[in-house]
């Protein structure tokens, strides 16, 4: 290990807001509302079955990612060539057009709807495709972009909402729910927030990042500048969704029977005012253009260079992933949500399994690697 230097810590604030900014999209700014305000005052309970699956395994998938060398090719070739690249397009599809791109984009509406009550979902739709299309023309400055200007954007905003949320809440309700009934509902929000599928490719992402501006340092540098962004951004989340699920069990009564892609921006009003409201509500539909961003590069990357392998250029396969989600977001938050649920029931278990199976046959595997190499402070990766 080493010593900081400015432009390495620099560096890793930097990653850590990146990665936050990139996993803090929109299931991650629902689900923790909608716990919260079902469980009320058994919200610790459910906090704790949240943070399991959305911040613990999650995090687990950015580490055992990050000992590839960042690569998920790496990782999931231990299932065999073709079963890993079966998998690997699958879990694009839903991580993609098919599932978090399109549901990032129906929580952006649900605060633009607050703003606009009788704005076009399909309009507003097509309009932020367009924009997210400009935004990833040039793939290497999503995280630059990410960690210096929409990561702390969405920090600042998503932190006023939760400051004053705290400040104007009151005692939950008393829940009927039981404190395993609420773990239990925390731990399926926590699946539904598909971090652990985003986890293994905004690892490549992160870990580019540092090889590109820290390649004179080597490998060792880069993995544990990564290792340490990922530790920030996983401390970052823990904050925020404890805040979060708290908030959703104190404005229980008030966020009512609104449509769950509202509830944070309802708060926001209801703490900040009008004119307060609708700033956080813009903020919230920048905040949720961070992982659309993230999400849409990690896509089209493999897109062009695994699926059509070159033969066409990158701004077509941007184009398409643009099309693609704009289709699907037409279904609405809740016909996505519904359309992953049962999807995601049987897909996390194999995901885990297959995490902590690479986190082992690497540790097995380089066992005698290590043990030289700690005299020597560096860490074999691959």
């Amino acid at each position: 290990m080493f010593g900081f230097k400015i432009k390495e810590a620099s560096a890793v604030l930097t990653g850590g807001f990146a990665i936050f900014a990139m996993f803090f999209g929109a299931g991650n700014l629902i689900f923790p509302l909608l716990s919260g305000k079902l469980n009320t005052s058994a919200f610790l309970p459910a906090f704790s079955g949240l943070a399991l699956t959305g911040i613990f395994v999650p995090l687990l998938g950015l580490i055992a990612t990050l000992l590839y060398n960042g690569n998920y090719k790496d990782f999931f070739d231990r299932f065999g060539k073709v079963p890993a690249f079966v998998l690997i397009f699958f879990l694009l599809l839903l991580m993609g057009p098919f599932g978090a791109l399109p549901r990032c984009l129906t929580v952006a509406f649900g605060s633009f709807s607050v703003l606009i009550p009788n704005a076009s979902l399909m309009l507003f739709s097509m309009v932020m495709t367009g924009i997210i299309f400009l935004l990833c023309l040039n793939k290497n400055q999503v995280v630059p972009l990410i960690g210096s200007i929409l990561g702390p954007a969405k920090i600042i905003s998503v932190g006023l909402i939760l400051l004053f949320g705290l400040l104007f809440a009151t005692t939950p309700e008393i829940s009927t729910v039981s404190s395993l009934v609420a773990f239990e509902d925390g731990f399926s929000k926590g699946y539904q927030m598909m971090d652990l599928l985003a986890s293994f490719f905004f690892a490549t992402v992160i870990v580019r990042h540092f090889q590109v501006n820290f390649s004179k340092e080597g490998k060792t540098s880069a993995f544990w500048l990564s290792l340490y962004a990922i530790l920030i951004g996983s401390g970052l989340l823990f904050l925020i969704y404890f805040a979060l699920i708290y908030l959703g069990a104190t404005f229980a009564n008030a966020l009512g029977q609104n449509a769950p892609e509202q509830f944070l921006s309802i708060i926001a009003y209801l703490t900040l005012g009008n004119f307060g409201g609708r700033v956080v509500s813009v903020a919230i539909i920048l905040s949720c253009l961070t992982t659309i961003v993230a999400l849409t590069t990690v896509f089209t990357d493999y897109i062009y260079e695994h699926i059509v392998k070159g033969r066409l250029q990158r701004l077509y396969c941007l184009g398409l992933t643009c099309v693609v989600t704009f289709s699907m977001s037409n279904l609405g938050f809740s016909g996505i949500v519904s359309f992953l649920d049962p999807i995601l029931t049987y897909l996390y278990p194999l995901l885990i399994a297959l995490t902590l199976i690479n986190i082992g046959t690497w540790i097995w595997r380089n066992s005698r690697t290590l043990k030289t190499s700690k005299s020597k402070n560096e860490v074999y990766l691959g």
